[in-house]
């Protein structure tokens, strides 16, 4: 277990790595004969994770710059990843040498905030460049509040399976790890330190997963003891059946006991569980010639009803020196079956 927990634990942090690395892996380019700016910032300046323009929830993104050769149009796109969340555009006619597009960034910020990519396209050129949008909560927005829910959703879960310490809780911890992963990242992205994509999300759910798998691991019971007498695994759950299944046992002793060793205690046979035989008698009815205890069907030490003399009862069967009885007002238990009368 514990080589498995090492392996888990260092794909774990390369998955980490790899996802805090990404955001300052990726750059922007210019394709095309032009010069662009957003917002009146070069886009040489913005053109990395680690420099993005900074716009409040409230502004307009300008995408704005001048052609080599006229253009007809101007698009501006506002991008999460694989995901195209707004996009603006200008139309010429005729052509033009200057071009800009917008995008009122007010409509966009009650949805979410944080990091984006800006891409721009005229006829002949191509560029994009890193956007932050500030000045709202992240707790504010839909995807923010969202990504919250998923990541506290997930976060106790992954707790919960690794307090109860069972055999399942490692894979449970796991798949609350997978949650977590994914909400952490798109909040990674709402507070703009990460820009999301299907790498980063995958890295991301994967580091938390065996981040919980190894938890869930090592706060398990420890199952690595053997059983002298078998070698094989010890079990706590075959341990607590077992000590259940001897509970009647030990009282029915301990009763007789003190029946034997008490003078406060009446003198009384001791019950004990029949013997796992066929019944060798079906139902019949039945009276007593003097008061019989019936005593419970699973806790054969506690008294449950009293068979008195003068009335009839039935008796459903016979296993061994014992008799299953139905006391007619809703109980039903044990009696020796030698203190049973059967009908004629």
């Amino acid at each position: 277990m514990r080589s498995t927990a090492a392996r888990l634990a260092l794909v774990a942090g390369i998955a980490f790595v790899l996802t805090s690395s990404g955001a300052a892996a990726a750059v922007a380019a210019v394709e095309g004969d032009c010069t662009v700016t957003l917002n009146g910032v070069d886009i040489d300046r913005i053109d990395s994770l680690s420099s993005p323009l900074e716009l409040s929830a409230t502004d307009t993104l300008v995408f704005a710059g001048t052609a080599a050769e006229p253009t007809d149009s101007a698009t501006v796109h506002l991008i999460i990843g694989p995901v195209q969340v707004d996009s603006g555009s200008t139309t010429y006619r005729p052509g033009s040498l200057e071009f800009s597009a917008t995008i009122d960034l007010d409509e966009v910020s009650p949805y979410g905030v944080g990091l984006f990519a800006v891409r721009g396209t005229t006829d002949g050129c191509v560029a994009q460049g890193w956007l932050r949008i500030s000045g709202r909560s992240p707790f504010a927005t839909l995807t923010g509040l969202t990504a919250a829910g998923l990541t506290l959703g997930g976060l106790t879960g992954l707790l919960g399976a690794v307090a109860s310490r069972r055999r399942w809780s490692r894979f449970a911890a796991a798949g609350g790890g997978v949650f977590t992963g994914v909400g952490a990242a798109v909040l990674g992205q709402e507070f703009g330190r990460l820009q999301l994509s299907y790498p980063t999300l995958t890295l991301s759910a994967i580091g938390a997963a065996g981040v919980g798998f190894v938890l869930g691991g090592l706060l398990s019971p420890d199952r690595s003891r053997r059983d002298g007498a078998t070698g094989r695994p010890h079990d706590a759950e075959e341990d607590r059946h077992a000590v259940d299944e001897q509970r009647p046992a030990r009282a029915a002793a301990a009763r007789a006991t003190a029946a034997t060793t008490s003078p406060w205690v009446r003198s009384e046979p001791v019950p004990s569980p029949p013997p796992p035989e066929t019944p060798v008698t079906g139902p019949y009815w039945c009276y007593v010639l003097a008061e019989v205890e019936v005593f419970d069907l699973i806790d054969h030490t506690r008294t449950v009803a009293r068979l008195r003399p003068g009335s009839w009862y039935l008796c459903k069967r016979e296993v061994g020196a014992w008799a299953h009885v139905s006391t007619g007002d809703g109980h039903e238990g044990w009696v020796g079956a030698g203190s049973l009368h059967r009908q004629g």
